[in-house]
């Protein structure tokens, strides 16, 4: 087997195991066409999430900002865009303005004031959810059906596709993603070689605050609506996509980052679908997820060590063989 084949299928086992685990262990409920349909749709705007968040998080930022993100930025541009009577079109370029905007406002306050990025990451999510309920009289936004286009099937692949294409030409092939590589493996090395962090940090900032825009266009369209949120109840949505990338970091040794957060958030989708499946209360789906993800960052972590004692167990069993003989 070739090494690139090799890759691909160590991929693709976590993502098939969870599918065969929770089809069998639902007696059929979970697993269906329909059911893989509706998880793909709803995928898409976690895996938004988890590309915005990935520069940054592999420089060892812990932003978790994107829940409060999304929400605001969709009221604001869903707003805006019903107001100028732009269209899809509008929705788009405002939502992305908005996020931009607020990710960067987060980039000063954490990078200029020196706040460790959770404590800034939450503080900032108080004054975004506060902001949800203060701006456009504390209604929210509720769009026409004509601009929530980009919700439905295919249009909403599209949109995915379209974003993970530039995403892996920018993480790949541009001097900012070498950059980002860099401080991520070595941050006082990368900077004893000229590469700056703050400009590094500001761009990656920026393209978070792109992504963060697709996917308030996405979740404002999915609900056609977005109301004001409190009490940190925005996080879900960051710690969702955070398991994502989680996997996809454990994976970059058989498949690109990009790819890896792809196939992370999509088996994170398929384990809440499991477990409501079989019937699980939302507590205990929580513990649960919480769960599958140690174990697989446990053995992904350790599966070196874990491959040296198979490999030394078994040199010991040849040469205990020909001392026998």
């Amino acid at each position: 087997m070739s090494k690139k084949l090799s890759n691909i299928v160590k991929c693709l086992i976590l993502p098939i195991a969870v599918y065969v685990i929770f089809f069998v262990f639902s007696k059929g409920r979970f697993g269906s066409l329909p059911g893989m349909l509706a998880i793909g749709r709803q995928f898409v705007l976690y895996c938004l999430v988890g590309w915005a968040l990935m520069h940054n998080q592999l420089m060892g930022v812990w932003d978790f900002t994107p829940g409060a993100v999304v929400a605001l930025a969709g009221i604001i541009g869903g707003n805006i865009a019903l107001s100028t009577n732009t269209g899809v079109a509008g929705l788009v370029v405002f939502c992305i303005l908005s996020a931009v905007t607020l990710c960067l406002l987060t980039f000063f306050v954490f990078h200029f004031l020196k706040i460790p990025s959770m404590i800034c990451g939450l503080g900032m999510v108080l004054i975004y959810e506060m902001l949800t309920t203060q701006l456009f009289g504390g209604t929210g936004v509720k769009l026409t059906k004509d601009i929530t286009l980009l919700a439905k099937s295919p249009y909403c692949y599209v949109v995915l596709a379209v974003a993970g294409i530039i995403l892996y030409i920018l993480f790949n092939f541009t001097k900012n993603g070498a950059n980002t590589r860099s401080l991520g493996y070595g941050q006082d090395i990368a900077m004893s070689i000229g590469v700056s962090l703050t400009k590094t940090r500001l761009k990656n900032f920026i393209i978070e605050g792109i992504f963060l825009g697709l996917a308030a266009v996405i979740s404002s369209s999915q609900r056609g609506s977005i109301a004001p949120t409190l009490n940190m109840s925005t996080l879900s949505l960051g710690f969702d996509a955070i398991m994502g990338v989680f996997i996809g970091l454990n994976l970059v040794n058989n498949c690109n980052l990009v790819v890896g957060i792809v196939i992370g958030t999509f088996t994170m989708k398929m384990v809440s679908a499991g477990l409501i499946a079989m019937g699980l209360d939302s507590n205990l789906q929580s513990v649960a997820q919480g769960l599958f993800l140690l174990v697989f960052i446990g053995i992904s972590s350790n599966k070196d060590a874990v491959s040296k004692y198979f490999a030394d167990k078994k040199k010991s069993a040849e040469i205990l063989a020909k001392i026998k003989a």
